[in-house]
């Protein structure tokens, strides 16, 4: 049997109407409640369990700046090592507000916003607006 763009055009249409069909059923079965427990998985800690050595000074690793470098190298000199003028590696939300250190959680950020140098600050208003909700 040969084919026409007819019977073309109405096996396509089967098939998308099948696999819209399938997804509706797939995401029926999802509880509804799912997407509210659904939690940022940059935020790793309540603020009482952010984890801080006896000082009070929270502890850091190592190895995820190295994995960040290695994945995005410096702006300025493409490189994964080594110094990277007026840059600094920055979190998204920061280890005090329940980050984690994390890849995902990571940016690069001009120096002028980072330390607050410039017109530009982010440390001054980040702790306030990426405080987690939970473990208060």
């Amino acid at each position: 049997m040969s084919s026409t763009p007819t019977r073309d055009l109405f096996k396509a249409t089967a098939m998308a109407a099948f696999f819209t069909a399938l997804l509706f059923l797939v995401c029926a079965l999802i509880p509804s409640n799912a997407q509210a427990d659904a939690v940022d998985q940059r935020y790793c800690y309540a603020i009482s369990d952010i984890p801080r050595d006896s000082n009070g000074v929270i502890i850091r690793r190592s190895k995820p700046v190295y994995v960040f470098r290695f994945a995005h190298p410096c702006p300025v000199t493409f490189k994964t090592t080594g110094a990277c003028p007026g840059w600094s590696i920055d979190h998204v939300i920061p280890l005090a507000s329940g980050g984690c250190d994390i890849l995902e959680n990571m940016q690069w950020l001009p120096n002028e916003i980072k330390s607050c140098a410039g017109k530009f600050c982010k440390d001054r208003w980040e702790r306030i607006v990426n405080a987690p909700t939970f473990g208060k």
